[in-house]
């Protein structure tokens, strides 16, 4: 008995099973995350892991903004036309005090407008770039951060 295999249903499935292997591999390679060392990380080399610092907050409502390393160590600001120079001198006090501190936590209230969100940015950064060479950018500087 002679009988012939028909080859087309065979085609057809190596066919879809490449196209599928094909489609996976792109998407493998899109979905990869390129992950690097942060600027100024610790080496693993390293034995002594660094000291924790405390991190300053900034508490922004509608009614004032609390500046401290914790709850007992806030500075409430109150709102009024001398918030941001109040501000300015109680960060700048902070920064002083201790110079290492690179980060700076934020945690508005919903109801704080933006506006608001972006001034206190931009004194964290004013701040904190005083005295820094000019080729410095100031992300290098400081960390703001949100809660």
């Amino acid at each position: 008995m002679d009988s012939n295999v028909n080859m087309v249903p065979m085609i057809d499935l190596l066919i879809s099973v490449i196209a599928f292997l094909l489609m996976t591999a792109v998407w493998v390679q899109t979905g990869a995350l390129n992950a690097a060392q942060p600027r100024n990380a610790p080496s693993p080399e390293t034995s002594t892991p660094p000291e924790p610092v405390d991190q300053l907050k900034v508490r922004i409502n509608v009614t004032e903004i609390s500046v401290g390393l914790g709850a007992a160590d806030a500075h409430p600001i109150t709102a009024g036309p001398n918030q941001l120079e109040e501000l300015r001198t109680e960060l700048r006090r902070r920064h002083q005090t201790t110079p290492t501190n690179r980060e700076v936590w934020i945690q508005p209230e919903l109801a704080v407008a933006y506006n608001s969100i972006i001034e206190v940015m931009d004194v964290v950064y004013e701040i904190w770039g005083e005295g820094r060479p000019p080729s410095t950018p100031i992300r290098e500087t400081v960390t703001i951060r949100f809660l």
